[in-house]
């Protein structure tokens, strides 16, 4: 065996290898179970096993077996079968790149398929008949490892689809993957919704744990000793040895099988062999550890090991191995058991400074002690007696009891009587025991049970297996614990509650009468006698108090934490074990009746069956990507997919997806509307959508049809569907509300208007269906309730917009006739849209059509009252009616004109003020472009300037022409004016025309630019006749005219009216 022994194998590079394996009882049965699923069906499976437990040679072994060159085991999958392999070994890479390379797929279109097929082609390629290929992912992990890091998504997807691909039972490719830990390990540092999608993959695979158990290594050791080590010491040693090991309990080992290995097994003692073994699994790589252990050549190992000091390889000379070997491991902050570590050592150390004679014995005792409490049973017996006795035996310590004692009064060590065994301890002045007792008499007797358990006690969430196999849905239910029986509300993850009930003054009938009452998945446990949990909580709260007043004395408070953990654990231990024992002490309620419950199993049953009494009318939906509280990102992709589909090919059979391929998004259609036969298909808008009366979604469909009608009173938020379905009787995963609401009311769109924050939405898209399956309670609908006078006001408009009269009422005939009026307001001016120069008829029905949030509200009560209508008055004369018709007729006809008005006002403005009589376009345009013809036009100032360009504007178009005119005054164009914008547009025109025509007079004198400043001069008075005059300014004289200008502005004062009153006298004066 050691000339054998290779620390490693490689699948590829070993396959031609000579090398000895031992086909151990776990493997040969790895190779049964494969064998025996792969005739089930199962053709993908997931070897785990932690690091040198033989994986890859085991796979190795499995090859050979299957081509017949070494029969390590037997292998009968099929009669005669033609077979081939293909073999990779996992590296920090993408696995699609690495099916790509080995595949020889060179696309990046479609990849992930080209390699299925690839792979499918090869298998093809084997032969005619019992062709079979296995595929061999060694070091699987590595590829998980670079998953979790880069695009997960991609990566983990592939990984289904590979192991969905070869679980194809019509085909024979296996698939073998082995890993180090299980798959959802590798995803610890992604998000709470890909780690779920993880633990889904790995339900795609078979999981088989391969971790070879400690005695198989145990009996590989012990054959290997036998066959290398001669055996001469006293069997009754061996048998002492032997027998103290199996008086500790400390491993639950078979008494005849370590009496078989015993004796092969020396020097080694059954003890320190099974310690051994238990740190070469944690520390090392199990068996390809050990074997290294075995052939060992250093002086801490089993061939150089001091005989004449230790009868055997002790637990002394384990540490010893470990300690040499291991070093930098166990100090590294990597070690799972560091501090345990270091407590040796530093006791160790305390025993060199506390002892001056026979040192050696001291550490072989602190060695022992430290090894055991690292990995022995928590249930272990390891008192005075044990250590005395294997000291001596094993260790060769004569003194063993006063090696014991005197460690004891060191405080170097200390005994735990709670947990019957010894501790290394550093040392601490505070006597606990006393303290503990000194502290009972301190606290008060613990009266509020409920505070204290909920404080310790931790449950996990309880799953209904049951049921949930049943149904597709997962329900979970939690536990609660209280003083009395409380009434719950399932909501969000949660379906139902586990009620602890601790009161002792409280009657059974209370409980029962409580469960009675209650219509929830509430299930309550009614503890009768709860004295021992006091007596436990009172032994902590002591604890407690103890470690409050000496918390600056780290050693007592961590011995005193341990101890605390210690009566925690048995508080759980008896509090869980009461539940699930059948105790006369214990009562369950349900419903008012008492439920009997002997075992974990009865417990978990009678989940199922609560939760198939209170959700009676959830649906059967197994689709696991869909039924869930929380779906995945990829399914989040497949929902916007699959509503894209509905939305767009509703018409088609299948929504139109292609009929080989099979993406989420047509499995959701598949098993949430085909299989319980619903058909979005409809040839015109009369037809009902329906259900398969035979469907488990009958309930849920009458419950969403309830909904819609209830909508003909009053609008109601689509939350409103929501909350129904997401407590009893139905309590639906949020996961399948989701796609269920969005869903259904698409296909029943024809039946109610539906609406956002924005007002109401014609046609439901994709982009509504997302947005409304994420925000329901920003979405309302409202059910059409029309029929009688409704009906025909409804028909009246659709006459006076020419579309046909209809018999019956649908949201297709609603869009039909609501979109021209939406479009008509949408495409008015601005102006139009704002004027108050209309009539209150007009106004009113502007104002209802910009204002309407429910066309239904729009078109039959505030349209109606706009024109002085009521329905009851129509309903009574119907010659109204036309009446009422003809005078919407003129409101809209009004509004439509709004603008065309303003213009025709302008332009009356123009020709009434300054061309004097009616003219066309062509004729005003003229006028005004001649009458200041003679302008010079580069003298103007910018905004005359501009008025100027486009009233010489070559543009023909009317309305373009009189927009320009406007903007240049007012910064506007008459689309976007307001009726005040109208008064100042012919106030500014006017005092432009003005402006322009004093510089026309200027414009005609004969003025040298070069040398003199022109200035017009006109001021208008009541009482004198002023004419207006023209002042020319030499050039020459402009230092002169500023001087005059300064001396003047000296003399005037503070009053700026009078300044001004003033200098217009002196210039009336000099005008004259």
């Amino acid at each position: 065996m050691a000339n054998s022994f290779t620390t490693s194998v490689n699948i590829i590079r070993d396959t031609d290898r000579d090398f000895s394996y031992i086909p151990t009882p776990n493997a040969k049965q790895v190779v049964d179970q494969i064998v025996n699923d792969f005739k089930k069906g199962i053709r993908s499976f997931n070897i785990v096993g932690t690091y040198g437990t033989g994986k890859s040679s085991f796979l190795l072994a499995f090859e050979h077996s299957i081509e017949g060159t070494k029969r390590y085991f037997e292998s009968n999958f099929l009669v005669k079968p033609e077979f081939s392999f293909v073999k990779i070994i996992g590296s920090y890479s993408s696995i699609v790149e690495q099916f790509a390379d080995i595949f020889d797929v060179q696309t990046n279109k479609n990849k992930q398929e080209n390699i299925l097929s690839e792979i499918y082609n090869r298998y093809h390629s084997i032969g005619k008949d019992n062709k079979i290929l296995f595929v061999l992912i060694d070091e699987f992990g590595k590829f998980l490892e670079y998953a979790a890091k880069n695009n997960p998504e991609r990566e983990l997807y592939f990984v289904q689809q590979l192991a969905e691909f070869c679980n194809n039972s019509k085909h024979n490719i296996v698939l073998i993957t082995t890993v180090h830990q299980s798959l959802e390990s590798y995803a610890y540092s992604l998000s709470k919704t890909q780690q779920q999608e993880w633990t889904k993959v790995k339900g795609r695979f078979r999981e088989i744990t391969f971790n070879e158990p400690v005695e198989q290594l145990l009996f590989l050791a012990s054959e290997h000793v036998a066959a290398n080590v001669d055996n001469q010491t006293l069997n009754r040693n061996i048998e002492k040895c032997l027998k103290l090991t199996t008086e500790t309990k400390a491993f639950n080992f078979n008494t005849g099988f370590l009496q078989e290995i015993a004796t092969k097994l020396y020097p080694l003692d059954v003890l320190s062999a099974n310690i051994l073994t238990l740190s070469l699994q944690r520390y090392g790589q199990n068996e390809r550890s050990l074997f290294s252990f075995l052939e060992s050549s250093d002086h801490t190992g089993l061939a150089k090991f001091n005989k004449q000091e230790n009868p055997f390889y002790n637990l002394t000379n384990v540490y010893d191995y470990l300690n040499f070997n291991f070093y930098s491991f166990l100090i590294s902050k990597y070690n799972p058991d560091f501090s345990a570590w270091s407590s040796i050592r530093s006791s160790i150390e305390e025993v060199e400074r506390a002892f001056d004679s026979n040192i050696n014995g001291y550490i072989k005792a602190v060695k022992t002690i430290g090894l055991l409490n690292i990995f022995s049973a928590s249930g272990s017996i390891l008192d005075l007696k044990f250590f005395t006795d294997y000291l001596k035996t094993a260790c060769g310590v004569s003194d063993s009891r006063d090696v014991m004692n005197n460690l004891e009064t060191k405080n170097i060590i200390r005994y735990r009587s709670h947990s019957r065994r010894f501790i290394l301890f550093e040392g601490t002045d505070l006597d606990i025991q006393t303290a503990l007792m000194e502290a009972g008499n301190k606290i008060s007797e613990v009266v509020d049970v409920t505070t204290l358990l909920n404080k310790h006690i931790q449950f996990s969430s309880v799953f209904a297996k049951q049921y949930s196999f049943t149904t597709g849905t997962p329900r979970y239910f939690q536990f609660k614990i209280s003083d009395y029986p409380n009434n719950y509300y399932p909501e969000g993850e949660i379906d139902g509650f586990i009620n602890l009930v601790f009161n002792s003054k409280l009657k059974e009938s209370d409980i029962q009468n409580k469960s009675e009452q209650q219509e929830e998945a509430v299930l309550y446990c009614f503890f009768k006698n709860s004295a021992e949990i006091k007596n436990l909580l009172f032994e902590i709260e002591k604890i407690q108090k103890v470690i409050l007043d000496n918390e600056k004395d780290k050693v007592a408070v961590r011995e005193l934490e341990s101890i605390n953990l210690a009566q925690v654990r048995l508080l759980n231990h008896y509090i869980t074990d009461s539940i699930y024992s059948g105790s006369k002490d214990i009562k369950w309620y349900f419903n008012g009746e008492e439920r009997k419950i002997a075992d974990k199993k009865d417990f978990n049953r009678l989940l199922s069956q609560v939760c198939g009494i209170v959700y009676d009318a959830t649906p059967v939906y197994k689709n696991e990507m869909v039924n869930k509280h929380k779906i995945s990102s990829s399914i989040h992709t497949a929902k916007k997919n699959y509503f894209r589909a509905l939305c767009n090919d509703w018409d088609k059979e299948n929504l139109g997806f292609e009929d080989f391929k099979f993406p989420p998004e047509k499995t959701i259609y598949l098993s949430l509307l085909k299989e319980n036969g619903i058909s979005p298909i409809r040839e015109n808008s009369l037809d009902v959508i329906s259900i398969d009366e035979n469907s488990s979604f009958n309930r849920l469909w009458r419950a969403s049809n309830d909904f819609i009608e209830s909508a003909k009173y009053e609008q109601l938020k689509v939350s409103d569907l929501s909350d129904v379905l997401s407590k009893r009787p139905f309590k639906l995963k949020q996961g399948l509300i989701d796609f269920w609401i969005p869903t259904f009311l698409f296909l029943k769109r024809n039946d109610f208007a539906i609406f956002n924050d924005e007002g109401y939405i014609p046609i439901l898209s994709e982009e509504n269906l997302e947005l409304l399956a994420k925000y329901p309670d920003q979405y309302s609908i409202k059910t059409f309730d029309i029929d009688g006078v409704k009906l025909d006001i409804f028909n009246s408009y659709r006459t006076f917009l020419n579309i046909s009269t209809e018999l019956t009422f649908s949201n297709s005939s609603f869009i039909e006739t609501i979109k021209p009026f939406i479009v008509f307001y949408k495409q008015l001016p601005e102006y139009s849209k704002n004027t108050r120069r209309l009539s209150a008829s007009a106004i009113k029905i502007r104002q209802a059509i910009a204002t309407s949030k429910d066309p239904e509200v729009t078109f039959f009560e505030v349209f109606p009252s706009a024109l002085g209508f009521t329905l009851t008055v129509l309903q009574q004369d119907k010659s109204k009616l036309q009446i009422y018709t003809t005078n919407l007729q003129d409101a809209v006809r009004e509004l439509r004109v709004a603008y065309d008005e303003l213009v025709k006002r302008f332009e009356e403005f123009i020709c009434n003020d300054f061309v004097g009589k009616p003219a066309q376009f062509e004729e005003y345009k003229e006028y005004l472009q001649k009458r200041f013809g003679k302008l010079k036009k580069h003298m103007l100032l910018s905004n005359q300037k501009t008025f100027v360009q486009r009233l010489d504007s070559p543009l023909d178009d009317k309305k373009a022409w009189l927009n320009s005119i406007a903007q240049s005054i007012t910064g506007k164009t008459l689309e976007m004016f307001s009726d005040e914008d109208e008064m100042l547009l012919y106030q500014r025109f006017k005092s432009m025309i003005l402006e322009l025509d004093s510089l026309t007079k200027i414009s005609k004198a004969d003025i040298d630019e070069r040398h003199e400043d022109v200035i017009g001069v006109k001021i208008d008075t009541f009482f004198s006749k002023i004419d207006p005059k023209v002042v020319r300014i030499p050039k020459n004289k402009s230092v002169e005219i500023e001087e005059i200008k300064n001396d003047l502005k000296n003399k005037l004062g503070k009053d700026n009216t009078s300044n001004i009153a003033a200098v217009l006298n002196l210039l009336k004066e000099l005008l004259q």
